[in-house]
């Protein structure tokens, strides 16, 4: 039982420091865009980097809470046929999506390990010590994230349809 419960804090713990570091990139964006306005518009000093890392730092909120979205259910989903459905139902097309989207993401993961390798000295702009390698980074981590928050959900389906059958059996 302790085991299970080390186990869960270790979850919720890693569940808190995704949300926060996401959140983190979230707020470093929307600084780079008030920075860049206002010194463009107000000072009219234009700082050439901060156009570049507020797209940087959208890619990471993009992909990392994605990852926040799959673990909270909050990604874009149509739930009025789901509804109607019976249960059992329901919840095999959940899986059925759950394993669409595992294949993409497993081929984006592909696709990004290649660019990161190839890009990995390539240097960005105006942001000198920044190469894309390391933006493209951005997209392996994220996606198995998301991998991951998805292979727990399809358990937790699987749990449930078990259950079903298994009440329906007894």
């Amino acid at each position: 039982m302790e085991r299970i419960d080390l186990a869960v804090r270790f979850k919720d713990r890693f569940d808190n420091i995704l949300e926060c570091i996401t959140t983190l990139g979230f707020i470093l964006m929307l600084l780079c865009v008030v920075m860049q306005v206002v010194f463009r518009y107000a000072v009219h000093v234009p700082i050439p980097w901060t156009e570049e890392a507020a797209r940087y730092f959208l890619i990471f909120v993009t992909f990392w809470g994605g990852a926040v979205a799959i673990r909270t259910r909050e990604h874009i989903s149509i739930p009025v046929l789901l509804d109607r459905l019976p249960k059992g139902a329901s919840l095999f097309i959940q899986l059925i999506f759950i394993v669409a989207m595992g294949v993409f993401l497993v081929v984006v993961f592909r696709g990004s390990i290649v660019m990161t390798a190839l890009t990995w000295n390539s240097p960005v702009g105006s942001i000198s010590w920044l190469t894309l390698g390391r933006v493209y980074l951005i997209l392996p981590t994220g996606t198995s994230l998301m991998l991951i928050y998805l292979v727990a959900w399809a358990l937790e389906i699987l749990k449930e349809l078990h259950d079903i059958t298994k009440a329906k059996a007894g």
